[in-house]
């Protein structure tokens, strides 16, 4: 157990030496959105943005740091050594990060719940953080294991996760990801999260095939 946590360690230290000032961006949108849920006052009717701003203001970056920890394999034209061994800690990369995150979300709904009561946050919606992290998390490496670029795929990202928030899920006719009202259980949640549940998968599927394909050395 000892060496793996020293790896976890490493592993943190090495991301944050490659990735620089970009490493902070998800810690720094955490201490945004914990600021907006404790210094802004809502109303009763209201009190639901600051689910909102979970879920569209951190969540979203629960991908930041793997999408640049994957793009360094298409760098300098190094795919061929790199991709191995980024294949070989994909899971134990996707873990660590995935519990980070799960952490801040975590915290962000205690602090939610310290302020507004334990009635403001539903424990579907802490269903929903659950598959919306994993969502991002493997829309971030799809991405750049399709299109190779560090900077298009976070552009694609926050340009649909923008779009999504903005107009409140209402402006492009493909599946919605947030809740905008509490969720009830009912038909209607049901399938959104079947729905996101599906994307889920298949976007592990396409990351999973795609680094597989660069792993194998040319023949």
């Amino acid at each position: 157990m000892k060496p793996y946590i020293e790896w976890i360690r490493t592993a943190f230290t090495f991301d944050r030496k490659t990735m620089g000032g970009a490493f902070f961006v998800p810690p720094a949108m955490f201490a945004l959105s914990l600021l907006l849920i404790l210094l802004i006052p809502r109303k009763s009717q209201s009190i639901y943005d600051n689910v909102i701003i979970i879920q569209g203001l951190f969540i979203p970056f629960s991908g930041w740091c793997l999408t640049y920890r994957f793009g360094e394999m298409y760098e300098d034209g190094a795919q061929e050594t790199l991709v191995p061994y980024y294949a070989k800690w994909f899971w134990a990369d996707v873990f660590r990060y995935f519990f980070v995150h799960m952490l801040g979300v975590v915290l962000l709904s205690i602090a939610l719940g310290w302020k507004y009561g334990a009635s403001s946050l539903s424990p579907l919606n802490m269903i929903h953080f659950v598959i919306l992290t994993l969502f991002y998390l493997f829309f971030s490496t799809t991405l750049i294991v399709l299109v190779k670029n560090v900077d298009i795929s976070l552009t694609v990202i926050f340009i649909y996760t923008v779009l999504e928030v903005a107009t409140l899920g209402t402006f492009m006719p493909w599946p919605h990801i947030f809740l905008f009202d509490p969720p009830v259980w009912d038909p209607f949640f049901i399938s959104k999260l079947t729905v996101l549940s599906l994307a889920v998968l298949l976007l592990v599927s396409i990351t999973v095939v795609w680094i597989r394909r660069g792993d194998r050395k040319p023949q």
